[in-house]
């Protein structure tokens, strides 16, 4: 049936709905969302105006919510509810119809909703090609394949539905070249969640709000992994008048559970955290729930030197619309390597906008009922992201220049997405020593622990990957031809500074000469006209500020950085996707400032200076360009980032 056809035949004929005030009938029984009876409900909402009308094919009559008074008259979609995958349009004739959502479809039955199977989607899950450097012309990709409807597409599904994955280089099959390999290596991958929680003054004084947070707190749950299985991590960030961290990323999820619990117990308490409850900072709120996800997923990756897979979750609940004055970054929602589901839990939220947010997932469940349904459904969908991802290994037999390569897939009716990255294979090895086969595949890893084009693991909490195995973290030199070139944070180990002459030692004391420099955090070196330069106290946090060296977390920027009236402040340690002022401003240990915190490169990526490095190190090769230089660095561990 097409969609033409459907919509032809009523406007509430096909998937149940129903009027959100109108004549008191009681509402649809509801209709499963993936075509079973456990499956949830899903509400969109719509308001119609008009004559009533009758359609003969279903019987279904329409005559809520009907104003005759100035006669027929435009339509809109602010009382109309549809359940199940829909929402409310209005269709040619100007009457509401409830239509499917994208990515699913009508089942044989005319009247639920139901995951449209013809149609996958690919998305990278990493910001880049794998390649080996100096070695066999290997390559791996790691992406993630779901459905047009954003439900995971699981390998048992890919089996069942015949699909197969091609690897085009430049457009040409991989496969079609006798030299190319292509496998795919099944891996642990570990889950990051992020809640983003609304806490304004609707939700935390609602008689509701306990309701919400049990549905809550059952989702936290419902994420244990099994013993033996990769660990999850959770985080709560909350928004009101304005947004804040609530629990930082953490695999206790006892501690997030008890977090939630005090919400309940103490309203006013998470309120005051967000800024307020008189106000709703969506956008931010979701900004900063994005940037934090990817910032952790970013740090695993840097102290594992790639040796572990993640992906990443942003689940945005609201009640309400954005107040802020601000705009959806939208550009971020569509490029982010993160899942981001949105749950709008009243009738006034926007669903279009709702629908923009939740780029993978997007459910409208407007009174407590409708809450089980929805959080089941969107605890199935973070369950199974980690089970979909794919590391995709193949050798290439491109010599030269950066060829696009593409991961689509085969058997599928139509594939609304594929991924696409480039890798540099001039940096390939040369000669015959340097094959690629199904055997390099399988012992890559060898005796590493850690790093490994095909993620060989992680080290212990306390210990950092230093691209070829694990020890503790250790300062600059701890690995021969390592230096330090201006980076403290690779000498802070041992509580050292860097030398203008690129190695560590100890830093000047208080009330002596500046000389090499004064410790960072605790001391800053005076420079006033007619008064000694020496080191003399930090400012305290809060303080006015001119430099971050003058502050306790090396951070010295305005509150508001779109506020020019605002004196810069000393400010809370500036984190990887933070905004950090001027370029030589000093982030957190495994980034560097360019206006933003960005995560350092790794080997042999393109570099504008030592800072962007791992390795401190950012040396000229001729016909390549400035490039990421040196061994491995391991100078913080997993244990500085995350709670135990």
């Amino acid at each position: 049936m097409s969609r033409t056809d459907w919509r032809r035949i009523s406007a509430c004929g096909l998937l149940a709905c129903s009027w959100a005030c109108g004549d008191g009938r009681n509402p649809p029984a509801p209709i499963g969302g993936l075509g079973d009876t456990d499956s949830p409900t899903m509400t969109a909402t719509g308001t119609a105006t008009g004559t009533a009308t009758d359609d003969s094919a279903t019987g279904a009559t329409m005559t809520a919510g009907v104003d005759t008074s100035g006669g027929p008259g435009p339509l809109n979609c602010g009382d109309v509810v549809c359940t199940g995958f829909g929402h409310c349009e209005i269709g040619e004739d100007g009457l509401p119809y409830c239509a499917c959502d994208p990515g699913y479809v009508v089942d044989e039955s005319g009247e639920v909703c139901i995951v449209d199977e013809s149609c996958v989607q690919l998305r990278f899950l990493e910001d880049r090609c794998r390649q080996v450097v100096n070695g066999a012309p290997a390559v791996s990709l790691f992406f993630a394949v779901d459905f047009c409807a954003g439900t995971a597409v699981l390998p048992a599904k890919i089996d069942e539905l015949g699909l197969t994955f091609t690897v085009l280089e430049n457009g040409n099959d991989v496969e079609d070249n006798v030299e190319s390999f292509a496998t795919v290596i099944p891996k642990p991958v570990e889950s990051y969640v992020d809640l983003v929680i609304d806490v304004s003054e609707s939700i935390t004084g609602s008689q509701d709000l306990a309701a919400l947070v049990e549905q809550l707190r059952a989702l936290v749950t419902s994420l244990a992994p099994e013993p033996g299985a990769s660990d999850v991590y959770v985080s709560i960030h909350v928004f009101g008048r304005e947004s804040a961290e609530y629990v930082p990323f953490t695999r206790d999820l006892g501690a997030v559970d008890a977090a939630l619990a005090a919400i309940v117990a103490d309203p006013a308490a998470v309120v005051l955290q967000a800024g307020g409850g008189d106000g709703t900072d969506l956008f931010d709120g979701l900004e900063l729930g994005i940037n934090r996800t990817q910032r952790i997923r970013d740090l695993r990756d840097g102290v594992t030197w790639g040796g572990v897979l993640s992906t990443g979750t942003v689940v945005v609940v609201t009640d309400g619309n954005d107040s802020s004055g601000g705009t959806l970054d939208q550009g971020l929602v569509d490029r982010t390597t993160n899942n981001v589901i949105s749950i709008g839990i009243s009738a006034d939220v926007d669903d279009q906008v709702l629908q923009a947010i939740g780029r993978d997932g997007s459910f409208l469940a407007p009174s407590p009922e409708d809450w089980p349904a929805a959080f089941a459904e969107i605890t199935r969908r973070v369950q199974e992201y980690p089970q979909r991802s794919y590391l995709l290994a193949y050798c290439s037999s491109t010599t030269e220049g950066s060829p696009n390569v593409e991961i689509s897939i085969d058997g599928a009716t139509e594939v609304a997405k594929t991924a696409v990255c480039q890798f540099d294979a001039d940096v390939f090895g040369s000669g015959s020593v340097f094959t690629c086969d199904a055997s390099y595949f399988a012992g890559e890893c060898g005796p590493d622990t850690c790093g490994g084009l095909t993620a060989c693991g992680a080290c212990d909490d306390d210990e950092c990957c230093d691209g070829f195995g694990c020890r503790a973290p250790q300062i600059a030199g701890g690995s021969p031809g390592l230096e330090c070139d201006g980076q403290n944070d690779l000498c802070a180990q041992e509580g050292l500074i860097c030398y203008e002459s690129g190695t560590c030692g100890p830093a000047t004391p208080l009330e002596a000469d500046c000389g090499e420099g004064c410790e960072p955090g605790a001391s800053y070196c005076r420079d006033e006209m007619d008064e000694p330069e020496v080191c003399i106290p930090a400012l305290a946090m809060g303080q006015a500020c001119e430099t971050p060296e003058q502050c306790p977390e090396l951070n010295c920027q305005r509150q508001n950085p779109d506020n020019a009236f605002q004196v810069p402040t000393c400010r809370p340690e500036a984190l990887l996707h933070d905004p950090c002022g001027s370029d030589d401003a000093v982030c957190e240990a495994g980034g560097y400032c360019q206006s933003t915190c960005l995560p350092r490169k790794r080997s042999f990526e393109s570099c504008g200076g030592a800072k962007e490095c791992r390795t401190a190190q950012c040396n000229n090769y001729e016909g390549a360009g400035n490039l990421c230089d040196g061994l491995g660095a391991c100078f913080w561990s997993w244990d500085e980032k995350v709670p135990a």
